[in-house]
């Protein structure tokens, strides 16, 4: 009895395992066959297999599962299936570059900087791959989103510091001492580690030479001035506690938070032609403002304007005195203006630069003044090349701020919008120029900002620099709308556009068919009245009118004379002389 159990119990379980082995055979063909189903048209098995391998039934269900027809032989069913997979990753390819794109967008509307012009030696900043000139302003990869504070140039190198102090610098073709330490990297920005925490604010440039400001106050100046030996660590300079700094081809000046003014370098002096050390000027008042061009200095008070160094080219505005200055001479020609408040100052190469407040003016604007030589257009008064003394420009009457180049000059109006004028001939004013004849213009043009450009928003200016042929340029944040809302605009402006040009071709064909209307009526008034009314003789006066004789229809009874001589046309109740001649 018992063996009977146990071989009962061993077929039960024999049974129940072949069952389960059934049951997971079972599964597993259907997951099979689910996993087959789920590779029907998908782009990842078909990269992988050689389609003109397959089958056709294989192929129709994957054209099947991809929407596209099935029917043809099989070599129009491995074109068309081919086709459909090239559609396809050309669609990835469209969506991964837009998600690129608005990556991007979304990081350089942010702040960044833009620039234009010469680019021999790394002064774009697009890196080494890229030095052709650019003749519009281009973004700097490197400093896309950055937002950076405040740019400043010369010569051939930019340095860009952003809010949180970081400083960036690029350029000088890899042997411009300022550029510390990237000559192999020159051609796109590169941060300066030398200044990391000295909460950099601002920075000037020079010929070979460069200097910042913390916001503390504290002064730096690197690379090489005069005779001095190259530094290529940033020093501190401790004498005073600066709050702006400017510097020339060859010298340094500095306004103090007393308002005092120090020189250094190639002060411009006749019995000293360099200075080591920071010296202070005397002034009669605190300066404001202050620029440097490359051998000369224009500081500004309140309301008075100073100039001295090199005078040649009338640079120095004191009319046609050219002479070298060793101290700051007062620029009579401001003075007389009375007294208005001075906004900005500019100095270039060879011309000068000032803004002067407009009393009338309730947003802080001015006048621009410019005086000393021009051959590019760079004072922007026509025609005229030669300013003995500060001239007022015409063309722009709000601006707040100027910037001069060796060539070239930039101005930011109060509501923002930034000109260009001068030499384009590297393409630094970012911008087309009407003259066709020569390479500059003497004439202020906009440049596109505070708009979509390439479908990415670009902030208005925040801060200009101009080098030698080329300019640099940080934006503020973009505040605009964004280029979907461009778009309803755009869309909205055309289609107003369209009606508007669809109304006045109605009203056009609705004239015109007016004149039509009454041309008719009119003719068809006067042929009434030609069939109604007699028809006066032109042959014979004492004719009545034109009488049917039935025997000889084409002449006149009363007259003898044929119809056509009969061409006056009476009115019945009007005599002869109210005709009217056909």
């Amino acid at each position: 009895m018992k063996l009977k159990e146990e071989a009962e119990k061993q077929y039960r379980d024999n049974a129940s395992r072949e069952l389960a082995k059934k049951s997971s055979n079972a599964e597993g063909g259907r997951r099979k066959e689910n996993d087959a189903d789920s590779t029907w048209g998908k782009i990842a098995y078909l990269n992988a297999n050689d389609i003109a391998k397959l089958s056709n039934d294989h192929l129709k269900r994957h054209l099947a599962a991809r929407n596209e027809p099935i029917e043809g032989s099989k070599k129009k069913l491995i074109e068309r299936l081919s086709n459909s997979i090239d559609d396809e990753k050309q669609r990835e390819v469209r969506i991964a570059l837009e998600k690129e794109h608005c990556r991007i967008r979304d990081i350089e509307q942010t702040g960044s900087v833009y620039i234009a012009g010469k680019n021999d030696q790394g002064q774009l900043g697009l890196g080494l791959g890229d030095l052709d000139d650019g003749h519009e302003f281009t973004v700097i990869p490197a400093l896309r989103g950055k937002q950076v504070g405040q740019v400043s140039a010369y010569g051939t190198v930019s340095i860009a510091t952003t809010l949180t102090s970081e400083v960036y610098s690029w350029g000088g073709n890899g042997v411009n001492p300022i550029v510390i330490g990237h000559a192999d990297s020159f051609a796109s920005p590169q941060q300066m580690k030398e200044l990391d925490g000295e909460e950099t604010e601002m920075t000037s440039v020079g010929s070979t030479h460069a200097c910042s400001i913390s916001q503390a106050g504290d002064l730096f100046i690197w690379g090489k001035l005069g005779s001095d030996d190259t530094r290529l660590v940033p020093q501190y300079v401790d004498k005073f506690t600066a709050t702006s700094i400017a510097c020339g081809a060859k010298h340094i000046a500095a306004i103090s938070d007393k308002g005092e003014l120090y020189v250094w370098g190639g002060v411009g002096s006749i019995e000293q032609s360099y200075q080591a050390k920071p010296m202070l000027v005397k002034l009669p008042e605190p300066i404001k403002l202050i620029a440097c061009g490359s051998q000369h200095t224009i500081a500004a008070t309140e309301s008075r304007v100073f100039s001295w160094g090199c005078g040649d080219g009338y640079r120095l505005g004191h009319g046609n005195d050219c002479s070298e200055k060793s101290s700051p001479c007062e620029i009579a020609k401001i003075t007389e203006l009375g007294g208005s408040q001075i906004l900005d100052v500019g100095a270039g190469t060879w011309h000068s630069a000032c803004v002067i407040s407009n009393e009338s003016s309730a947003n802080g604007s001015g006048f621009l003044y410019t005086w000393g030589s021009g051959y590019c257009g760079q004072l922007a008064l026509g025609k005229q090349c030669i300013a003995t003394t500060p001239t007022k420009v015409k063309e722009l009457s709000e601006v707040k701020k100027v910037i001069c180049g060796r060539t070239h000059n930039a101005a930011i109006a109060h509501d923002d919008v930034l000109y260009t004028w001068g030499s384009n001939e590297h393409g630094q004013l970012g911008r087309s120029i009407e003259e066709t004849d020569v390479a500059f213009t003497p004439h202020p043009g906009i440049v596109e900002f505070g708009t979509i450009v390439n479908r990415i928003g670009r902030g208005v200016p925040k801060s200009v620099a101009c080098g030698h042929d080329f300019t640099v340029v940080a934006t503020h944040p973009y505040e605009g709308p964004s280029e979907q809302e461009m778009f309803k605009l755009l869309e909205s402006k055309r289609r107003n556009e369209q009606e508007e040009k669809e109304e006045e071709a109605r009203l056009l064909r609705v004239q015109e068919e007016e004149e039509t209307r009454q041309r008719e009526a009119e003719a068809e008034k006067k042929k009434i009245r030609y069939l109604t009314s007699k028809r006066l003789c032109t042959m014979d006066s004492s004719c009545p009118g034109f009488t049917y004789e039935s025997s000889t229809p084409s002449v006149c009874r009363e007259c003898g004379f044929s119809v056509a001589f009969h061409t006056i046309v009476a009115d019945e109740q009007n005599d002869a002389k109210g005709a009217i001649k056909e």
